[in-house]
């Protein structure tokens, strides 16, 4: 026997999902402007400050992929909130490369989202 569908998600919670999307969504864009930053500050203060923005980043990307997995995991959708279960990178020396790491990491789930919504749509 087929296991029955999982019914399409409510409005509220549709707008919810599209809402934490558009937040990833301008999470990706503060990444992008935070890895050009690095690219420019290489030295002192300046350098310092770029770092503490990539870990105080990450921080606000941990808790909003905690948030998501969690009421993901309560609605029902377990497979969607497994993949925020997995913590995002943590910056290592804050390179181009740990911003590109967070960037991918978070696009990924913006993506997910956005299968989400499109298969309740469907």
């Amino acid at each position: 026997m087929a296991s029955s569908p999982i019914p399409p998600p409510a409005p509220r919670f549709t707008a919810w999902i599209e809402q934490e999307r558009a937040w990833g969504s301008l999470a990706v864009e503060a990444i992008a402007r935070l890895r050009r930053k690095l690219a420019v500050e290489q030295h002192g203060l300046d350098r310092f400050a770029a770092r503490m923005s990539l870990v105080e980043l990450t921080g606000s990307v941990a808790s909003w992929a905690s948030g998501l997995g969690a009421a993901l995991g309560r609605a029902g959708h377990t497979e969607e909130a497994a993949q925020f279960d997995v913590s995002p990178p943590f910056a290592a020396d804050a390179s181009s490369a740990d911003c590109d790491r967070l960037r991918d990491y978070v696009q990924a789930r913006v993506d997910l989202l956005a299968q989400l919504l499109s298969r309740g749509r469907a």
